[in-house]
C-alpha cells in the first residue's frame, strides 16, 4: 500500500505542472489505471486467457472504446480506493523536501513502466500461436 501511495504521489507531482496542472488527480488515476491494465494483460497472457476481454479487430472504434472502458473502470475504482486525493497532503509533507527519494523514485518508476510494457509485448510474442 505504501508503494502504491508513493507511486501515486510521484504521478501527482508530475501532473501538477504543465498542461495537465488543472487535473493532476485524474491524470494520476489514469496513469495508474493504465499500469494496472498492463499488469492485467500480463497475467491474462501468461494464463492464455486474453480472449476474456471480448475485442475483435472487426469491431468499430466505439465498441472497442466501450469494451476497454468497462475493463478499465474496475481498475480505476480500485486505484481511487488505494490512493485518495486526501493522501496527497500528507505525502507532500513526507516527501516534499526529500529530493533524493523523489528523484530516485521517479527514475525507478520510469524504468518499471518501460520494463512492464516491454514484458507485456515479449509475453505476447512468446505466447502467440
Amino acid at each position: 500500500m505504501k508503494t502504491i501511495k508513493f507511486v501515486g504521489y510521484l504521478f501527482y507531482r508530475y501532473y501538477s505542472k504543465g498542461p495537465r496542472a488543472s487535473i493532476p488527480y485524474f491524470s494520476t488515476m489514469a496513469a495508474m489505471t493504465f499500469l494496472g491494465y498492463i499488469h492485467l494483460m500480463q497475467v491474462l497472457i501468461l494464463l492464455d486467457r486474453v480472449n476474456v476481454i471480448p475485442i475483435n479487430p472487426s469491431d468499430n472504434k466505439t465498441t472497442k472504446g466501450l469494451t476497454l472502458l468497462l475493463v478499465m473502470l474496475p481498475i480505476y475504482l480500485l486505484m481511487t480506493r488505494l490512493f485518495k486525493k486526501s493522501d496527497v497532503g500528507s505525502l507532500k509533507e513526507k516527501y516534499g523536501r526529500n529530493w533524493d527519494k523523489v528523484f530516485s523514485g521517479n527514475v525507478w518508476l520510469v524504468i518499471y513502466m518501460v520494463l512492464s510494457f516491454a514484458l507485456m509485448i515479449v509475453l505476447a510474442f512468446l505466447t502467440k500461436k
